[in-house]
């Protein structure tokens, strides 16, 4: 990414994560958490990449709500960015935070096998 398409993503996950807490809260999504923003080269697409904590809805149902409300989202980027095009945006769902979590459940379990196992009886003394 060239360095302006790096600010102006930046600056896109700056708004976003305003509007989706401010403008659309009777969504009720919970916690929405604006984690990545990739946008292409000429500045007309972005893919947008959310993390929900709190919702008691599905993922899948929180990013349909989310993309239902597209156009009102680009209303209100267009309101606060001084772009030439405001891009088109698509919503996905980052399951980084889940991936990183179970990750670390694992290497927890890991740790508590070789601990559990070498405190074994008969074990020490050989």
């Amino acid at each position: 990414m060239s360095i302006r398409t790096e600010k102006v993503a930046e600056e896109i996950k700056h708004q976003l994560a305003n509007i989706l807490t401010r403008d659309l809260a009777e969504l009720h999504l919970g916690l929405v958490t604006v984690t990545r923003v990739r946008i292409s080269k000429d500045l007309k697409n972005a893919k947008i990449y959310l993390s929900f904590i709190g919702n008691k809805e599905p993922v899948k149902t929180c990013i349909e709500k989310v993309n239902n409300r597209k156009k009102q989202i680009r209303m209100h980027l267009g309101h606060n960015m001084h772009l030439r095009f405001v891009p088109e945006l698509d919503f996905y769902f980052d399951d980084t935070i889940e991936y990183a979590s179970r990750i670390d459940e694992i290497i927890k379990e890991i740790h508590k096998d070789e601990t559990g196992s070498s405190s074994e009886p008969g074990l020490a003394d050989e």
